[in-house]
């Protein structure tokens, strides 16, 4: 059997906090996550998976297939960065050859024997990339490779299209559309089973297509405005305007006004408020009005602040990137390109912080770091409430996290 291996490499730490507690390619873009996208172009070919070490628990609990360890096969397989943007299969047959832009791998292509001495850990070494140059014959290529949080949020509205066009070949529409709602360029609408669209409901595709899953409810007076997608089992408050490049992972409660945000699996930004390219992690909850600023005054280029370091991103429009389990109290603002870590609670009338470091409990007296067994409690809790139940490896998960944020909040107080 043919064999592909996704890997993630030394960049992942370009995408914390998102990538504490996921492997970068399992992060959304588009209607898909890189993951789901790249195994899209390998039907009949097993799949593994590189990760870090102290995720390969948890993550075997979410897929069949096997994780950090290729299996054996006779055929040799066939290794894809993660953080590729594929949009045509790279061919898993042909001669051994390592393709290469600048000085990332892109892709390698071993035969049995070789694909041992690719593990997890040599991929997160960049000086793994010279040895390979002095062993195997190098291609140079060009791809769409994404390297920051940002590039996922600039691209999003382009990869809906993108991923509309070449994935879902048939418009179906398998709602049920309640008499009131309107429907604009159906040809470009794609509706799950068991969902519902109230009345007053308007689902407008002229300037790009709207991907809406399974189970999903639409709630009366709200506007939808392609490109958009939509995940299984959301849940779009009355009165909400979901703009162009919204991107709603599946089991979320959102409301209000989004624009051009990527939202991961069961957050909830339910109440009023702006949220506008922004990136949001799992098990998010953001109070009521809760809002970001997505462009400076001066109309420049938006900087983030990167743990030590501030990064001019090159973007106009940049709202915030939030670490997964953190909450925000009502009224919360943040400015743009700001930076939320992993775990934090934000209970501030005045604007947090634009770097707020992980395991951060931040008020108008108190800024300290989260205790982990209180913040473990409220994370169990809301899990429950989405009838989830946070496993062993999920709490071990949970509790590296705190240790490898150390540093980051020791950055933070100095």
């Amino acid at each position: 059997m043919k064999s592909i291996c996704i890997f993630e490499d030394v960049t992942y730490r370009n995408f914390l906090p998102l990538a504490y507690n996921r492997p970068v390619y399992e992060l959304r873009c588009g209607i898909y996550s890189f993951l789901d996208r790249i195994i899209l172009q390998y039907p009949d070919t097993e799949t593994n998976l590189f990760c870090r070490e102290y995720l390969k628990a948890l993550i075997s609990e979410s897929y069949s297939y096997s994780v950090n360890k290729v299996k054996n096969n006779s055929k040799g397989c066939l290794f894809v960065n993660g953080r590729l943007l594929m949009s045509t299969p790279i061919s898993v047959s042909g001669k051994e050859e390592i393709g290469i832009m600048g000085n990332t791998i892109v892709y390698a292509r071993l035969l049995k024997n070789n694909c041992r001495a690719f593990t997890p850990e040599k991929f997160l070494d960049q000086s793994f990339i010279d040895e390979l140059k002095k062993k195997y014959n190098v291609k140079k290529v060009k791809a769409m490779l994404v390297h920051y949080p940002w590039d996922l949020i600039d691209i999003n509205k382009k990869q809906i299209k993108s991923d509309f066009t070449s994935h879902i070949k048939s418009r179906l529409i398998q709602a049920a559309i309640h008499e009131g709602a309107h429907i604009i360029n159906n040809s470009q609408i794609f509706i799950g089973n068991g969902t519902v669209i109230k009345p007053g409901c308007v689902l407008d595709a002229e300037n790009g297509p709207i991907y809406i899953g399974n189970n999903v409810k639409i709630s009366s007076n709200s506007v939808i405005e392609g490109p958009v997608s939509i995940g299984d089992n959301v849940v779009i408050k009355p009165l909400s305007k979901i703009l162009a490049g919204a991107n709603i992972g599946k089991v979320s409660k959102v409301g209000g006004e989004i624009l051009n945000t990527i939202i991961q699996d069961y957050s909830n930004k339910q109440h009023d408020g702006f949220l506008g390219d922004s990136y949001i992690g799992s098990w998010v909850n953001l109070g009521a009005g809760t809002i970001n600023s997505n462009l400076t005054n001066t109309y420049g280029t938006v900087k983030a602040q990167m743990f030590d370091k501030v990064i001019d991103t090159g973007q106009t429009f940049l709202g915030m990137i939030m670490g997964d389990h953190t909450k925000t109290a009502i009224n919360t603002k943040f400015t743009t390109g700001s930076i939320i870590g992993f775990a934090c609670n934000i209970l501030m009338t005045r604007t947090p912080p634009k770097f707020t470091p992980s395991f951060s409990w931040y008020s108008d007296n108190v800024a300290r770091v989260y205790d982990i067994k209180r913040e473990l409690q409220v994370a169990k809790r809301m899990m429950a409430r989405r009838n989830k139940k946070m496993t062993r490896n999920g709490e071990k998960v949970f509790k590296t996290i705190f240790a490898l944020t150390e540093e980051e909040r020791k950055l933070h107080d100095n």
